[in-house]
């Protein structure tokens, strides 16, 4: 079960053996493995395939196997494209966007709140770009 992370840190601030504290929220935490297993761990999870999600992004096929490979640095733009042909749901996006190191989604932001939108509404990559053009927005690629 996902622990939220203010409670995880009162846990911190209650403990006095750190060893417990890793045993007993060792699901919890963000372990030091590259992205591109991430990613992988994901694929698992999902059950989708390298092929789907360029299917569905219609992103360039080398530059993704390149980023499950670990051969390349997604841009949060291209994250959040993967993310939308995994049909990852918003935490699960925001919790990739963390991993990664890169700015979550926001929703004071306006091409953040469109994609924000988008995900919860169960639009496809192809209907959220087209949401995102006709918001006047950039559109990811």
């Amino acid at each position: 079960m996902k622990i939220k992370t203010d409670k995880l840190e009162n846990q911190l601030s209650e403990i006095s053996d750190f060893s417990d504290y890793l045993e007993k929220n060792s699901e919890n935490l963000i372990s030091e493995i590259k992205l591109a297993e991430y990613l992988e761990q994901l694929l698992e999870t999902t059950g989708c395939t390298k092929s789907y999600i360029i299917k569905q992004t219609n992103l360039n096929r080398a530059y993704v196997y390149q980023i499950f490979e670990g051969k390349k640095n997604p841009s949060r733009d291209k994250l959040i494209a993967i993310a939308f042909g995994m049909k990852l749901a918003f935490d699960e996006i925001q919790d990739l966007l963390k991993y990664a190191g890169m700015r979550q989604l926001y929703a004071r932001d306006t091409r953040d709140a469109v994609i924000i939108f988008s995900v919860q509404h169960g639009y496809s990559f192809e209907k959220m770009n087209a949401f995102l053009y006709e918001q006047h927005l950039k559109t990811i690629e």
